[in-house]
């Protein structure tokens, strides 16, 4: 199991542009297929060395800020773990994250990375949903 992933990330991380999120969505299926331990599945040593290996081709921080975008803060956070970011400033923003309702979490998110379009757009549907600050 796992015999070409590497070469699968290389590939995502070296397309033109590259596809990070793909190469992060398939660590994080395998992770959770193959979790069988009490650590988080995205803890596991196989999910932090395809981590470690993606950044390699690609920085931590355009890895962090794309588990972000995919609205993964558990994913975030197994990025973020190896990478020379500050444990109190990575955990704090996941921790306030995490503490929003669903739709301004993604707002919150969106701003951040500069992402008006889809921001306005869960503003918009916060609306929509009868979730409450």
């Amino acid at each position: 199991d796992g015999h070409f992933l590497l070469p699968i990330l290389s590939t995502f991380a070296k397309e033109e542009p590259p596809k990070l999120e793909d190469a992060l969505a398939m660590i994080r299926s395998r992770a959770l297929r193959n979790h069988t331990g009490r650590k988080p599945p995205l803890l596991s040593d196989k999910a932090q060395k395809s981590i470690q290996y993606l950044a390699f081709l690609a920085d931590y921080e355009l890895l962090f800020n794309t588990s972000l975008g995919m609205y993964d803060f558990d994913l975030a956070r197994a990025v973020a773990r190896n990478s020379q970011m500050d444990p109190k400033v990575y955990l704090t923003s996941l921790k306030r994250f995490r503490g929003l309702p669903d739709w301004y979490s993604k707002f919150e998110v969106d701003m951040k990375l500069k992402r008006y379009e889809s921001a306005l757009s869960h503003l918009h549907k916060s609306g929509l949903a009868k979730e409450s600050l």
